[in-house]
């Protein structure tokens, strides 16, 4: 038996999601220039792939196999519209926060703490991918007040201090 058999395939696609809705919150917290966006989406696909396969943690094998174009099974959702990003990021969060709630509780300890360090590592790499602020990438902060202190809130929606 599989570690994805623990989850009906919605909850799959949720818990695969993820880190990629995290990235998505640290993108609504600082929106970049389309130069950045690029970066920090093309930074959450090779994140989550190499973070997966570098583990040795059942789950993340799982999501690494499940992220192979050929093993793909997407379920084309509708896209919520968002008034504002800080509107856009509360949602993120709060649908990381459902990801992390399934985890936690189908999950062995293990694959728990391999998901967390997980998520929080594709954040962290998104949030550094681009620079913030500043002019033709003149100037800026690698990571802005505003990605920090999201990274903050998404390392305490998967229950890690600090």
């Amino acid at each position: 038996m599989s570690v994805k058999d623990n989850f009906t395939p919605e909850e799959w696609d949720k818990v695969l999601s993820g880190p990629a809705t995290a990235a998505a919150a640290i993108l609504a917290a600082s929106p970049s220039g389309l130069t950045g966006i690029i970066a920090e989406g093309i930074t959450t696909v090779k994140a989550m792939k190499e973070l997966a396969e570098a583990s040795s943690a059942p789950l993340l094998q799982a999501i690494a196999a499940s992220l192979k174009p050929e093993d793909q099974e997407r379920h084309r959702e509708e896209r919520p519209r968002f008034k504002s990003f800080e509107e856009a990021k509360n949602a993120m969060l709060e649908r990381l926060r459902s990801a992390f709630w399934l985890v936690q509780t189908k999950a062995t300890p293990e694959d728990l703490a391999a998901y967390q360090q997980y998520v929080v590592g594709v954040a962290e790499r998104v949030a550094q991918a681009a620079k913030e602020g500043g002019f033709l990438g003149i100037g800026g902060e690698q990571v802005s007040r505003a990605e920090k202190d999201t990274l903050k809130e998404i390392r305490a929606t998967v229950g890690l201090q600090g």
